[in-house]
């Protein structure tokens, strides 16, 4: 039974790492077996079709994203978001980000406002703290949500910056110019 939790969970954990590498490609069954050296049969026998692997991928998903709440929790500063403790979960921002890219997908961008509430009130309450010079909190709303999935459609892109938190950081004070202006 302990192999039949392992293989079922290392099915998981592959799909999860590299759908949030490559994307939509990640999800061949053929691909997959080959790559974990397991049978294709196993795949069926755990997930029955794609669609049973999705949902177990956004489960995952949805439980990675509580983790990165956990470690959030108490931050006081925008800042802090960019800290060594949240980029341990770059599996959890890499596969968000594949969802957002991929939102044409009703249900990937179903799972991606799912597993938001974990995190969106906290970064959100830090991001309006550090950027007290929107009008409205409607705008602050609009230009959070513009700048976070900016962020993450664009992270791991090439974009001259390797360190996320400089890029975040350089989009925040352009983005506070244009409202200052």
């Amino acid at each position: 039974m302990e192999k039949t939790v392992d293989n079922r969970l290392k099915w998981i954990k592959t799909g999860y790492q590299l759908f949030g590498e490559i994307g939509l490609e990640a999800l061949n069954v053929e691909k997959l077996s080959n790559l974990m050296g397991l049978n294709r049969s196993s795949f069926y026998h755990y997930f029955k079709d794609l669609m049973g692997y999705e949902e177990a991928l956004f489960s995952y998903h949805d439980t990675r994203y509580q983790s990165i709440a956990q470690v959030i929790k108490d931050y006081q500063q925008f800042e802090q978001l960019f800290n060594k403790e949240v980029f341990e979960h770059k599996d959890a921002l890499a596969f968000q980000r594949q969802l957002l890219i991929n939102q044409s997908v009703k249900r990937y961008k179903e799972c991606s406002e799912a597993v938001r509430h974990h995190t969106e009130e906290k970064t959100f309450a830090l991001w309006t703290a550090a950027n007290s010079n929107a009008e409205t909190s409607e705008k602050q709303w609009a230009m959070f949500k513009a700048m976070r999935d900016f962020y993450f459609v664009h992270h791991g892109q090439s974009n001259g910056l390797d360190n996320p938190k400089e890029f975040m950081l350089l989009l925040n004070q352009y983005v506070n110019q244009q409202l200052g202006s």
